[in-house]
């Protein structure tokens, strides 16, 4: 039952993943030497009928738990990187020029820029 549910760990979803893709790949290249050799009607739609259900659960598994991980980042704290963009807040500059700042100096994603923005922003008005 355990296959069927999205909310796994993300490192157990990458192992599980790993361990469809090997073997999708297994199952294939059984189905091709029976195919070039064998001809034997029988693994033909067994590894055929196994494959299409890898397939689907290939399909349905996460490539990662996005909410999680989004939400677990953790950027180191930077004073004065911290300091020189509330400077640049402060001199009119717009949320898109600070982010684009952000996202080139700290090397980070849009949406992981847009959050840093976000905390440096509620830790100005907590102060």
């Amino acid at each position: 039952m355990g296959i069927f549910f999205n909310k796994i760990d993300s490192k157990k979803a990458n192992k599980y993943q790993t361990r469809l893709y090997s073997c999708f790949t297994i199952l294939i290249i059984v189905n091709v030497i029976n195919s070039w050799f064998l001809d034997w009607l029988w693994l033909y739609i067994t590894t055929s009928s196994v494959l299409v259900i890898l397939v689907i659960f290939l399909l349905k598994t996460p490539k990662r738990d996005l909410d999680e991980e989004w939400k677990q980042l953790e950027i180191e704290k930077d004073e004065a990187f911290e300091n020189r963009v509330n400077l640049m807040v402060m001199n009119g500059r717009s949320d898109v020029q600070v982010i684009k700042y952000i996202r080139k100096e700290k090397n980070l994603g849009l949406l992981h820029a847009k959050q840093y923005l976000d905390r440096i922003k509620e830790s100005k008005r907590d102060l």
